[in-house]
This record gives C-alpha cells, structure tokens and sequence, in this order.
C-alpha cells in the first residue's frame, strides 16, 4: 500500500495533486491538518516558502496575530533534530517558555492534542519541513511510514515547484575563481593566495573579483557568504 501511494505521488503533475494524496493519507493516522513548506537560505537569513498548507484561515490569522511564528517550537526543534519528532517529545524534552506554553495551550485548545514534524535537512542550510496535527498519539511503526511518506511529498513539492536548495551563482565560477574564493574564506591575502596557487597578485585580484560579481556580491565576505551557502565552499 506504501508502494502504491509513493508511486501515485511520483505521478503527481501539481502540487495541490500532491496535497489531496498527503491530506487523504495522513486522515487514517488521525492527522487532519498539514503544511509542507522550507526555509530557503540566504544572506540575509531563511527565507521561508509554503508547498501547501490546510490550516483553518482563523487559526492562520490568529497565530500571525498572536506573533506565534517567533515561538513555534516545532520549527525550532526541527533547525536541530534530523528524526521526526511529535510535539509531546518536545514538550517532554524541551524546557518550554511562557511564550511557547501558551502556543501549546492555544493549539489544545483548538482541538490538537499532538502532532509531527518531519525535519529535511540540506546543503547551505536549507531546511524543509513537512508538519501535521491530530487528536492522538502514534502507534507502532506508523511515525517511520510518516517519515518515509513526507520524505517523498517534500521532495515531489520541490521538483515541481523548482525550487533550487541553494541559491546558484549569477554565472558559473571557473576553477581558478572558485579556488581564489576559498583561499579567502579560509582568511587568506591575495599574495598568500598567490603563492598558494602561483599566479601573480594582480590575477588573483582578477579572479576574486569575477567570482564577487558573479555571486551577486558587493564585497568579499559577502562573496565567501554566498558561496557557502551555495554549498560551494
């Protein structure tokens, strides 16, 4: 049956087609609401962008009200576990704030008593996140197959979306540019680098600044920033 779905997911055209498949199966788990959604990152910090998301309109309107995103524990968590987690471990595991018992509180009080998240981890940073709620706990294997079956919805949202896990460079970086921008990241001046690679100052200059402009950077640090988080370091 786990076979069947995951082939029906790799046939998906949409993402509201991927969508109405994870609602459907996530319903025999007692799951009723879901989003799958990742957090892009960026110079500037992680850029979040929502799949798909069936939260009630209210709820949404409320927890932005409210400032709930700067207190979910879930995503915080999920920055740092790699297993799916239920929201009972973390309440069992992490020393809540007032801020983050009173979230816990409101989703009770909404009609959720637990729910998991599945944390994606990728190059630069990324993280993807697959999160569902429902009114009891997990029994068995079924937290592993939710973990295989929202592994697979992430992946198919991304591929049909198009959605890069790293920012690309404006044009591609030559061999020499990428290795001069490394040299720099690892605190490197131009006449070490120079020596390290054996061309002359002045051309290492050249290369550090055609990979700058091609990474979209005004400055050095910027340039060894956004290489890093293009996985390219």
């Amino acid at each position: 049956m786990q076979d069947d779905l995951l082939g029906r997911l790799g046939d998906c055209t949409t993402v509201a087609e991927v969508q109405s498949l994870f609602v459907t199966a996530i319903a025999a788990y007692g799951y009723t609401v879901s989003a799958c959604g990742a957090f892009i990152p960026t110079d500037k910090g992680p850029e979040p962008h929502f799949f798909f998301q069936n939260w009630p309109a209210a709820w949404i309107a409320l927890y932005q009200q409210r400032n709930f995103h700067q207190v979910d524990f879930g995503v915080a968590e999920a920055r740092r576990r790699i297993a799916p987690f239920t929201w009972e471990d973390v309440k069992g595991q992490r020393i809540l704030s007032r801020a983050e018992e009173e979230l816990w509180r409101t989703v009770n009080q909404w009609g959720w008593s637990d729910g998991l998240s599945v944390p994606i981890h990728g190059p630069g940073g990324y993280l993807g996140l697959v999160t569902m709620a429902g009114k009891r706990p997990l029994l068995g294997d079924e937290r592993d197959r939710l973990h295989l079956l929202s592994l697979h919805v992430h992946e198919r949202c991304r591929a049909i979306a198009g959605l890069a896990m790293v920012s690309a460079p404006e044009a591609p970086l030559s061999t020499r540019e990428l290795e001069c921008l490394r040299w720099v990241a690892a605190g490197k001046t131009d006449p070490e680098i120079a020596a390290l690679v054996g061309l002359s100052r002045e051309t290492v200059k050249d290369h550090v600044d055609a990979a700058r402009r091609k990474m979209g950077a005004q400055t050095r640090p910027q340039a060894v920033a956004r290489m890093v988080l293009a996985g390219l370091s």
